[in-house]
């Protein structure tokens, strides 16, 4: 999801720092409960010299070699040991390291920015001259790789400045910063005024797991509900069981899971007695709100029963829904079936099977049942009905 922020506002989706604990202390986080997925980031940084200076670098003129080869280079090898130099990072196994390096034009030049020459970034508002360096950086692993493409993007800038510094010492190294990160619990991050800016890269974005929300197409359009997949059966049937097991399995993966429940009943008690909110509840609020550093919860009363259309509107921070009860909601739906278990009389969870059933999960018995015409999977094997779901998911896209 983009995050579109303006100035000087924060996008933290937490308030305390991770590397510090409750005693003020430094530390490295603990990230080995964290979920392995695919992480991308891309950072800039400029560095700005006399216009004679930037001369000397294109034409190779300089004492000590090739400013630019030896800059990419530094900017490769800083990125495969930034936790040398950070020292709360983790030692990451990258996998992608790259750094490019444009030549900023100046006004005027080349005949205006449509008549840049390939691989010239457009001049600068003040008009000055120099290098504007960018770094992408990738890995497959439990934490991101932000601060690799930061510490390329700094190094390349350094390098430059030192095999030019003895001809000009007063060269500026300025707006080093992330542009781009992908992957991990908070998806995509774009700095907003830079997107524009961001270079393409040679491989697919970087995803919550290999598998997930058919590999994001939503990230184009950051306000598209997640997609929805009913688990429906009678009472008794099993499924707030198997849907508690399967949130567990997803999640394990990688994959951001949300999920509503209907309730069958005409009202319900919200939050714990004695509560802030349930005494605000109580008290006559018709709308209770609830907020802290990373969760916010509301609750409201209505006339009519709130649609689930508008219910799901709103889960667009997550990569799947999973909807527990709604039959008549016509959802595409995983069945949930025991055996002899069903409530209503001379009705079994079966009979809800139609055109939108992806699987059916039931047990053993049921297994066995000629009636079966859709792939049947264990009702006591969560792995098995997550690999379902997550085969349904990919197939979206």
């Amino acid at each position: 999801m983009t995050d579109a922020m303006p100035a000087g506002a924060r996008d933290a989706y937490r308030d305390e720092l991770t590397h510090v604990d409750e005693h003020g202390d430094v530390r490295m986080v603990d990230v080995s409960e964290k979920a392995e997925t695919r992480r991308l980031a891309i950072a800039e940084g400029t560095i700005l010299m006399h216009p004679e200076t930037q001369t000397m670098v294109l034409e190779d003129r300089a004492k000590k070699g090739d400013v630019l080869a030896c800059a990419r280079v530094a900017g490769i090898m800083a990125a495969k040991r930034t936790s040398d130099i950070i020292p709360m990072c983790h030692p990451l196994m990258i996998t992608k390291a790259k750094v490019d390096i444009t030549p900023i034009a100046a006004p005027g030049a080349h005949g205006g920015v449509d008549a840049l020459p390939e691989g010239w970034a457009a001049p600068r508002a003040d008009g000055r001259v120099g290098f504007h360096v960018t770094a992408t950086c990738g890995v497959t692993g439990v934490t991101g790789i932000e601060m690799e493409a930061l510490t390329a993007a700094s190094a390349a800038c350094l390098t430059i400045y030192d095999m030019c510094k003895a001809v000009d010492r007063g060269m500026e190294i300025v707006d080093v910063r992330l542009l781009r990160k992908e992957g991990g619990r908070s998806r995509l991050w774009e700095r907003a005024e830079a997107t524009a800016d961001i270079p393409a890269t040679d491989e697919p974005a970087a995803c919550v797991s290999a598998s997930t929300a058919a590999e994001h197409a939503a990230d184009d359009a950051p306000e598209r509900p997640a997609p929805a997949l009913a688990f429906i059966g009678y009472q008794n049937s099993g499924k707030t069981t198997l849907v508690e097991k399967v949130i567990a399995a997803l999640t394990a993966r990688g994959v951001r899971v949300g999920t509503v429940k209907h309730h069958g009943h005409a009202g319900f008690d919200i939050d714990v007695p004695g509560k802030d909110s349930w005494r605000h509840a109580q008290a006559g609020s018709r709308h209770v709100g609830v907020v802290s550093a990373i969760r916010y919860a509301e609750y409201a009363d209505t006339e009519v029963e709130f649609s689930l259309d508008r219910l799901l509107a709103r889960y667009t921070d997550v990569d799947i829904v999973l909807v527990e009860g709604y039959k008549s909601a016509c959802l595409p739906n995983i069945v949930v079936a025991r055996s002899g278990v069903d409530r209503l009389r001379g009705a079994n969870s079966l009979d809800l099977v139609d055109g939108r059933t992806v699987a059916i999960a039931c047990n053993d018995v049921l297994m066995r049942d000629a009636r079966l015409e859709i792939s049947a999977v264990d009702l006591n094997d969560e792995e098995a009905v997550a690999d379902v779901v997550e085969r349904w998911l990919k197939a979206l896209g």
